[in-house]
Order: structure tokens, then sequence, then C-alpha cells
């Protein structure tokens, strides 16, 4: 491994950042988690030219450009740049945009929108010049392997003073173990992404709440977590939903409820007194790590739905309703983390391992009311104590389960799912489409719409021309504006759960009205995607991924495209999605070749 120390400007760095050059690895980054104060502070440090901790990159290329890999310092580059942008003041003062001509271009363009104010309030010229031109020290490593630059981030991270317990455990650790917990929690989390993302994207996916207001893209007080009372906003900024999950997972592959310590939890990481990380592998393999996520997830969304299905009667979608059943006075001032976890697990042995599913919330709730005060919570938690708060539990609601006959794992945990789909579309544009239903909205002529239809065969086309190896999805039963969404709940007499700009206003509208089953529209669907003039084996993996969705009562249809080994044309056309555009796009000339080529 080669090393480059060399001094870089901030006006350098602002321009590595803003063309994506700068990255984050998502296997071992932690979130962006600094307040304004601790940004503020090390700006500060700048402006007085102090000397601040150096900056270290893993270097390597990637279409002919220099990439950088933050190994560390990802929290000060941000802050770094967050002043630049305006998304906060120093000493109520802002940043000068108009001093750095690519700050002004690209506010001018609308990447970012700078505060309007007098000039009294923004850093004097002299301030932003020292500023941009302050040298940062930077170390550059061009490591052999990704597996180089892990043990780089490890040795650096895993005793940082500012971590989390959970995070310190986390830190550089890539098992399987490690991996399920932190998929599984940006999953029910909001905040899914590619693994590799520019450090631009990284605030769209990092957590914010509304008494700190950093700007950033998942809010606390939205996730289940914390609007459920299961965990504090502040404790989710720390991972204490990862640690939850942890607990889960370990409880679940292990076969028996785990003793929530510290000590034990760091055993199971490898970095107890005792190393125990090859215990867990084996049970997570054992197990199936896709069964594993899957099963949680279902159960995850079984209890999401309980909580969704009392919207009727006022309470079902309030915060806290969970705190408020589980705690022991009905009031919301403690979290409710063990007792969850035990409703949890009373959940998973009721429907995975004795195949039974909940049929009365009510009951159910009802049942579970004040379960606080009737199990057992310590610190010195035991497996003991908690097999016997777990059938304590069971023993409240079974009456509430009945047989099941359906398949668990299908798409019941698609729910978790389908929200992370709607929250990617925003920054993966071009591999998204959503689509009300394949019936007019004219309300007297409620007819197929040829023309929609031809519209998802070329879309289905267009995304099958993302490259090699891309992925993309279509959705029927979802509007994306909110005047088509009120437009037909007026038409088909439903109400329609929102989602940011979606509203998920499912398909089965169109199967009542054409006075047939769910099941036969979704075969109808599926034949006329057969009759397309779609390539055959496009049509045939397009058919044989359909997944039906169930959210909020209303089914949405999955349609998965995977790309192919050659660009695909659809009569005599070849279509792409550019992001910007919703329609799909038609190519010729020189762009066709362009497609081609990402197919190499």
């Amino acid at each position: 491994m080669s090393i480059t120390p060399k001094g870089m400007s901030i006006l350098e760095l602002y321009r590595l950042y803003r063309e994506n050059n700068l990255i984050v690895n998502r296997r071992y980054q932690r979130k962006l988690v600094w307040t304004k104060s601790e940004k503020a502070s090390l700006i500060e440090s700048i402006l007085l030219k102090y000397p601040i901790p150096l900056i270290l990159f893993g270097k390597f290329k990637k279409d002919g450009k220099d990439m950088y890999e933050i190994i560390d310092g990802m929290q000060r580059l941000n802050a770094i740049f967050s002043l630049i942008e305006n998304q906060f003041s120093i000493n109520a003062k802002f940043f000068d945009v108009t001093k750095h001509p690519l700050a002004n271009e690209l506010n001018n363009q609308g990447v970012f929108q700078r505060v309007e104010t007098s000039t009294d309030n923004l850093l004097n010229a002299q301030d932003c010049v020292d500023f941009l031109e302050y040298s940062l020290a930077v170390t550059v490593y061009e490591a052999n392997s990704n597996k180089e630059i892990e043990d780089v981030f490890n040795r650096i991270n895993s005793n940082g003073k500012h971590l989390s317990a959970q995070e310190v455990r986390q830190a550089g650790v890539t098992s399987n173990f490690a991996e399920l917990v932190k998929s599984l929690a940006s999953e029910i989390r909001g905040d899914v992404s590619m693994e590799i993302v520019p450090l631009t994207e990284m605030p769209e996916i990092s957590i914010d709440y509304k008494s700190i207001d950093l700007g950033y893209g998942v809010l606390a007080e939205d996730t289940f977590w914390c609007r459920q009372g299961i965990i504090r906003n502040s404790d989710l900024r720390e991972s204490a939903d990862e640690q939850l999950l942890a607990d889960i997972i370990l409880s679940i592959a292990l076969g028996k409820p785990f003793p929530a310590k510290k000590d034990n939890f760091d055993s199971y990481y490898g970095k107890g007194n005792t190393d125990k990380s090859d215990e867990i592998e084996l049970a997570v393999t054992r197990y199936g790590i896709e069964n594993l996520k899957q099963d949680i997830k279902a159960i995850i969304s079984y209890i999401q739905n309980a909580v969704n299905s009392l919207s009727s009667t006022d309470s079902g979608n309030d915060k806290n309703f969970l705190r408020r059943i589980l705690s022991r006075d009905g009031g919301v001032s403690n979290p409710v983390k063990e007792p969850f976890y035990t409703l949890f697990m009373a959940f998973y042995d009721l429907i995975i391992k004795e195949s039974k599913e909940p049929f009365d919330y009510q009951e159910i709730f009802n049942a579970v009311t004040g379960l606080m005060g009737n199990i057992e919570v310590s610190s010195s938690i035991t497996t003991d104590k908690r097999t016997k708060n777990i059938n304590l539990t069971k023993g409240l609601i079974q009456s509430y389960f009945k047989s099941s006959t359906s398949t668990i794992r299908s798409s019941g945990s698609y729910a978790i799912d389908l929200e992370n789909y709607l929250r990617r579309s925003k920054t993966e544009a071009p591999n998204y489409d959503f689509k009300q239903g394949l019936l007019s909205l004219n309300p007297s002529n409620r007819i197929f719409d040829s023309n929609c239809f031809s519209k998802i065969c070329q879309n289905i086309a267009a995304i099958a021309n993302l490259g090699k190896g891309k992925k993309g999805y279509i959705f029927l039963g979802i509007s994306d504006t909110e005047k088509d969404t009120k437009l037909i709940e007026n038409l088909d007499h439903i109400s329609a759960p929102r989602f940011f700009p979606f509203g998920i206003v499912g398909i089965e509208r169109e199967a009542k009205i054409q006075d047939i089953t769910l099941d036969q529209y979704i075969l109808q669907i599926s034949r006329k995607i057969r009759d397309s003039q779609l390539p055959e084996w496009l049509k045939t993996s397009v058919n044989t991924a359909l997944t039906p969705i169930t959210y909020q009562n209303h089914t949405v249809l999955m349609i998965e495209i995977q790309a192919g080994k050659e660009p695909v044309w659809y009569n005599n056309k070849l279509y792409i999605r550019d992001g910007h555009e919703k329609q799909p796009q038609e190519l010729s000339g020189e762009k066709i070749s362009a497609v081609y080529s990402l197919f190499q």
C-alpha cells in the first residue's frame, strides 16, 4: 500500500465533492451525525487557521477518473461543504456563495438554495477567500484491495470516543451478521441506498429530528421506531435501532432469547473478552440470511398493519401509539424497547414457528395494554427472564390468532420494501416508474387505456436498457401526483394512503370496475405483457417476477425488470429513461451506440 501525503485546499475538495468524486462505502461507514454546534466548532478552527485532523482517502480509478473513498473525515468534509452551501451559519453569519464561482453557479442552477440575507449577515470577502484557500492535511492511500481500505477504517474508527457502543461494535465489521443488522436497519429506517454513494447524497440518507434540524433526509420522528415510541430520536442517531435488531437476530438465529448485555453483544461481534463471532455466523448461515431478513420484516409488517388497522378509531396512526399501549401507565415519557422486543418475539413464535396469523388486532392490543408492568424489565436481563416474558405475552394474545394456510415468506414483508422503493425513486429516478393503473380516468368511459399500456411497455424496454446487470421497477396502483390521487379517490370512492408525494391507490378498484377478481386482473395484465412486442426473454423474465404488494389494504403490482446481455428494442425503437423526463425517450444516431456501450 503506497501512501501519498499532500495538502488539498477546500476549494479543490469542493470541486471533487460536486463532481461526485468523493464517495462513501456504506458497508462500514456510519451516518452523518454531527450537530450544528459540532460543525460550527470545526469551522471556527479553520477560520482561526488552526490545524484540524487529517483526512484519509482511498484512491482508485473509475472510468478513467480518480475517485477518493473517504476512510476518515466524512463528518468534517460534510461540515465544510454544508457551510459553503448555507446549511448553517457561523456566529450568525453565512458563507457568501458569490465568492465561490462553482458554488454560485450551482446555486443559480438550483442544485442548492443559498440563504437570501443582507451583507451584514455574511462572512466578509477575506474570510471567505481564506476559508476556501485553507489547506487540509490529506493522506491518500492507493490500496491494493477493498479489504485494505476496510482494515484501515476498522483500525481508525473502532475506538472512536464519539461512537456509541453499537457503532463501535459495527465499525469495520463486515461479517454476515453485521451486514444483516445494517441492511435490515437501513430498510426499516428508510435510508436504503446503493453500497457506494457520493458524499453529496449522504445528507439525503442521514438521520435528522426536528429539535436539531440539520436538513437531512430521514426524519427520526417519521421512522417506525421513533414514531411508535420504541426508542428516542437521539437514540436512533446513535444506532439504538441496530442494537435492537442485533438483539432480535441473535435471539432468532441462536434459538433462544438473547441476554442483552453489553459484553454479550461485544462477544458476538468478535470484540469482547470472548470471541463468539463464529457461532453467530454459523447460526445465521444455517437459518438462511434471506429467510431471516424476510421473517423479521414480515413480523414488523404484521405489527405495523396492526397499528394501521386501528386508524379508524382515531388512534392507530397516532405517534407513540405502541408506547402508550405497552407502557405501565399509558404515558409517553419513556421508550418501550424491552416490551416491544417481547411483543415481537411473541408474534414471531405464533406466526413463524406455529404458522398462525392474527385476526383481531383490537383484542391483541387490549390484551397487551400495560405490558411493561406485567413483564420483568431490568438491566440484568437473562435468557430465563426473557423466556418467561415472551411466554406470558403469548398467553395473553394467542386466542386472537388462528391457523394460517398461507406461506409466511411471501409478499407480506414487502410493505417495508415498498416504502423504500418510493424513497429511492427520488435519487434513482431512471430505475423507477409509477402508474395509477391501466384504465382510463375518464369518468364516463373507464375502459382499458391502450396508450397507457404502450407507455408501460416502452418503460419496460427503457429500464432494460439501463445497462448490463441493472434492475428497475414499474409499480401499478401508485399515483405520483396529488391531483391524480384525489381524482381517483373521487372516481372510485376509496381513501388512498399517502407516502411523500405518492398516493397508494391500488389496482383492486380496477378489478372491481371490470367485475373480476384481483387474481383474474393480475392474470389479465400478465397476458397483455405476454402478447406485447417486447422480446420473448424479457416478457418471460417480467411475468415470472410480477409481485402483488399489500400496503394498508391496497394492492400494488410490482413489475421487476432485469437488464439482459444486450439492449432491448420495442416496436423497432430504442428507448431510455434519463431520470428527468417521466416518459421514456426514443433514441437515434450516436445515442444508440452509447446505449450499446453500457452492455460491453
